[in-house]
């Protein structure tokens, strides 16, 4: 196989890999899985496959722009020039395909929220007692883990509202302690893969 394709499809391979951290959870949120985590195993192995990947891009581009041109033109009087020019426009195609997919996580939860509801429960009557629950989610690695995790809390019945940031890795859910308990609401985070560490507990009313 020609080597720049080699390089070329290493490098957008690479790139995925890079973000399934991100990628694994919003396509778990997608197909309504509840547990997405395992896609966390990527996130310590990503500064890795983005050196791989800047290093296979850098390749593909040489060979595509800068190799010596005894290898792009033939003794046919250069009849690759077509080829050549379709490999120039599969690079530029490749190459802004994995800027995207590198930086995916930065808008991993934008892109969760177009395909995912989180929205907070509609709040019941007055008369209901409410309690409010704080935890620490650490194990978070991107905004499309807290939009999963958001979801599936305010899928739940008996939870009033529940608000997930990244940001600060907590999260504070609103439930009716008729319904569920402080120790459900924090099982029902842990199913999803993600460690949830209470920190605060109170009855709104």
């Amino acid at each position: 196989m020609d080597k720049n394709k080699l390089a070329l499809g290493g490098s957008v391979l690479s790139a995925i890999a890079a973000s399934l951290c991100c990628i694994g959870p919003l396509v778990a949120v997608v197909l309504g899985a509840s547990g997405f985590a395992a896609a966390a195993l990527f996130a310590k192995w990503r500064p890795l496959f983005l050196t791989i990947t800047v290093l296979l891009l850098v390749t593909a581009w040489y060979l595509t722009y800068w190799r010596p041109k005894a290898d792009n033109c033939s003794t046919d009087g250069c009849a690759r020039n077509s080829v050549a020019k379709w490999n120039k426009v599969a690079l530029w195609l490749a190459t802004a395909f994995v800027v995207a997919i590198a930086a995916f996580p930065t808008f991993s939860r934008a892109a969760a929220q177009l395909f995912v509801p989180v929205g907070a429960s509609t709040i019941g009557p007055s008369q209901v007692k409410i309690a409010a629950l704080q935890v620490n989610i650490p194990s978070m690695d991107c905004g499309a883990c807290a939009v999963g995790i958001q979801a599936k809390l305010n899928k739940q019945d008996g939870v009033q509202g529940a608000q997930v940031d990244f940001a600060t890795k907590t999260a504070v859910i609103r439930f009716e302690p008729g319904k569920l308990s402080p120790e459900k609401v924090t099982a029902l985070i842990d199913e999803t893969g993600f460690k949830a560490e209470p920190t605060t507990f109170s009855q709104q009313r």
